[in-house]
């Protein structure tokens, strides 16, 4: 698992373009712990990104 906040990043971006849920949720419950502001503006930023790469699927 990562630990790293972008990290976490990159892997709930990529669980949310593969759509596991179950990975989707474990990774936030540990990115709740390491995450500050920045990182969330960050991950926003990245999901929004991913919703458009899943809709494109």
């Amino acid at each position: 698992m990562p630990q790293d906040s972008g990290q976490l990043i990159d892997a709930i971006t990529a669980a949310v373009v593969e759509g596991d849920e179950q990975r989707i949720r474990h990774l936030l419950d540990r990115f709740k712990y390491v995450a500050e502001l920045p990182d969330l503006i960050r991950l926003r930023s990245r999901l929004g990104g991913a919703a458009v790469a899943r809709a494109l699927r």
